[in-house]
Parts: C-alpha cells; sequence; structure tokens
C-alpha cells in the first residue's frame, strides 16, 4: 500500500514538473535600434557638356539689337561639401563653362562672328537624394555670384566686344548617383545655370544684355572621407 502511495506521489511531482516547464516563457533579447545616419565630408570633380543659350543683346551704337549663338562648349567644377546621413547635403562649388561663337544677327543681318563666351562661378547648393541602396536619385539648386565674359569681333561692323562682368548666379538641378566603392559614387546630372544682366563695355559701344543661361550635362566623382 506504501508503494501504491509513493508511486501515486511521484507521478503528480513529474506531471507538475512537465506542467511548469510548458509555462515557462525564455527571456526576450532586448531590440538593439538602429545605429544613427552618420554624416561625412566629401569632395567631388565633374565635366560635361555646356549649351549656351543665345546671347541677347543692344549695341549702344544706334541702339541696334542682335544676337549671337554658340557651339555646344564645355564644363568643369569641383565642390567640396557635406552630407547630413539623411540624404541633405550642402556644398561650396566653382565652376567654368565656355563656347565659342557660331553666329551672328546684327540689325537685322547674319554676319560672321570670331570669339568666346564664359561664365566663371562660384556657388553655394543645397542636395537632397533618396538611397535605394546604392543608387541614389537627387534634386538641388543653389546660389551665388558669376563673371560673364565675351570675346568677339563682329564681322563687316566696327563692333567689338572684350569684356567682363560680374553679377549674381543661381542653379537647379537633378541626377543620379550610383556608389562604385565605399566612398566613392559615380555621378551624372543636368543642370541649368543662369546669370543676372550684364551691361559689357568696349571702348567704342556698350553691349546691354539679358541674362546669360546655359544648360549643362555633365558627369563625375564624389569621393566621401
Amino acid at each position: 500500500m506504501k508503494t501504491f502511495g509513493y508511486s501515486i506521489i511521484a507521478m503528480a511531482l513529474l506531471a507538475g514538473t512537465a506542467t511548469a516547464a510548458d509555462l515557462y516563457v525564455p527571456p526576450v533579447a532586448p531590440m538593439m535600434s538602429e545605429p544613427a545616419s552618420v554624416g561625412a565630408f566629401y569632395a567631388s570633380i565633374f565635366g560635361g557638356a555646356a549649351f549656351l543659350n543665345d546671347f541677347d543683346f543692344v549695341s549702344s551704337v544706334g541702339d541696334t539689337p542682335g544676337s549671337m549663338s554658340f557651339d555646344t562648349g564645355y564644363s568643369v567644377d569641383g565642390a567640396i561639401g557635406y552630407s547630413f546621413g539623411n540624404g541633405l547635403s550642402v556644398e561650396g562649388q566653382v565652376g567654368y563653362l565656355s563656347a565659342a561663337a557660331n553666329g551672328l544677327v546684327y540689325d537685322g543681318n547674319d554676319l560672321d562672328v570670331e570669339g568666346t563666351a564664359s561664365i566663371t562661378y562660384a556657388m553655394v547648393n543645397a542636395w537632397y537624394g533618396i538611397d535605394l541602396g546604392g543608387v541614389t536619385p537627387f534634386i538641388g539648386a543653389g546660389i551665388g555670384a558669376a563673371a560673364v565674359s565675351v570675346d568677339a569681333d563682329f564681322a563687316f561692323t566696327t563692333e567689338s566686344i572684350d569684356d567682363t562682368q560680374t553679377t549674381w548666379a543661381a542653379q537647379v538641378g537633378a541626377g543620379v548617383s550610383i556608389n562604385v566603392a565605399d566612398n566613392i559614387a559615380l555621378t551624372g546630372r543636368y543642370r541649368y545655370l543662369t546669370t543676372g544682366e550684364v551691361s559689357l563695355v568696349d571702348e567704342d559701344s556698350d553691349l546691354n544684355t539679358g541674362s546669360a543661361s546655359a544648360s549643362i550635362i555633365d558627369a563625375g566623382l564624389k569621393l566621401s572621407f
């Protein structure tokens, strides 16, 4: 009888142990928060094609109107900036673009022209991009100053111009950046650059113009450090 009682007690203890094991819930590991985005400085360099828009002007000699057109030119620029790690970056940029004149309409007549026009500029830009896993489309804008230069001779007239004037400048742009290494990105961009009005002067006359503007398509490298 005692043996039977001991058996009943042992079975009860085993059942209780199994029930306790079934009810045991292991502790949950604490959630690890994602590391905060880390900013970084960067440097970039670009080169590409510049499409300088027609340069309309009015000569002070008889208020004669004219318009100068240009071949496709070139553009180079570099920048140093800081990326905040949240898609936003700001930078200081210096650049230069130049194009050769290929035609002139002066007082309603088509004339040959020899010369070039150029824009040297310094800008402060802000860009915002969305990282899609190594590929980052972005948009941005900037404002600064530009030196507009024209050096040209007008065929069959006494008119020529060789002058530079500084004015304000602004630009908007968009592009795509592709990571090719941990700290190197290959970037393609489109930008539209415009300046304030300028009045270029030589010893004979003034050429009062509207703003100078250009579309720029370029590519370059961005190095983060």
